[in-house]
């Protein structure tokens, strides 16, 4: 049923070419369903690179955070977001990580780690 949610979500509510929503759900899908404000911008950061890292945190909080909460996707712990649908199968995160790519245009494309476990650099 979570893989349902999640997988509904991104293909009928998030927009072609949106790079934040997919973003957000990535890291969290990799990351266990866990990330900080910070550790998404700075993924967004890295790969869009038009903001400095203090905006990326604000869109971060005023827009994706709002939008997550919104369809009950995402609780938040001051700056802790988790992701409502977790755990999820191993098979069910490799297939919603694709979904996010496509969703995205391919934004994630060159992203190098694909571990298993927390992406603790972000």
């Amino acid at each position: 049923m979570a893989k349902y949610i999640l997988e509904n979500f991104i293909k009928n509510k998030v927009r072609r070419g949106d790079i934040y929503i997919p973003a957000t759900l990535f890291l969290l899908l990799k990351n266990n369903g866990r990330a900080t404000k910070k550790q998404i911008a700075k993924l967004i950061y890295i790969f869009e690179n038009k903001h400095s890292l203090e905006k990326y945190e604000v869109i971060v909080e005023s827009l994706v955070a709002v939008i997550l909460s919104e369809y009950g996707l995402l609780t938040k712990e001051n700056e802790l977001f988790i992701l409502n649908t977790w755990p999820l199968k191993s098979k069910d995160v490799e297939e919603l990580i694709r979904l996010c790519y496509e969703v995205s245009n391919g934004f994630f494309r060159n992203f190098k780690s694909q571990k298993k476990g927390k992406l603790r650099d972000f």
